[in-house]
């Protein structure tokens, strides 16, 4: 999970370049004759960071966790479908594959051995 949003912050990055580079502004980074101010830039880069933390710190309820993460970035996504829906798209797909690795982390959970009187 760590590496995941280690790659979720890198994605972000590549998305900011990817904005300046053909001029097409995110919400969040504002157009360049005007960005939006630092705080209100580094949002998803926070986001990114809180649930990276957490994940690093072997919260017992993760998936869960990053789950709740995946849709804090999808939310993040959403107001950019009608100025650039193609870094929407982008977006979107950063937090569906956070989704997804989260899904598959309920996999890896440790669960209590069953008993004699559960079988």
């Amino acid at each position: 999970m760590i590496l995941t949003w280690v790659g979720v912050f890198l994605a972000y990055l590549a998305v900011w370049k990817a904005s300046e580079e053909i001029g097409i502004a995110t919400w969040w980074l504002g157009p360049r004759s005007n960005p939006q101010p630092v705080f209100i830039r580094v949002v998803p880069f926070a986001v990114t960071a809180v649930f990276g933390i957490l994940a690093g710190s072997n919260v017992k309820k993760l998936p869960w966790i990053s789950l709740g993460g995946a849709g804090l970035l999808a939310l993040i996504a959403l107001p950019d479908l009608s100025r650039s829906p193609g870094l929407a798209a982008i977006e979107f797909a950063i937090a569906g594959a956070v989704a997804l690795v989260s899904l598959g982390s309920f996999t890896g959970m440790y669960r209590a051995a069953a008993t004699d009187g559960d079988r």
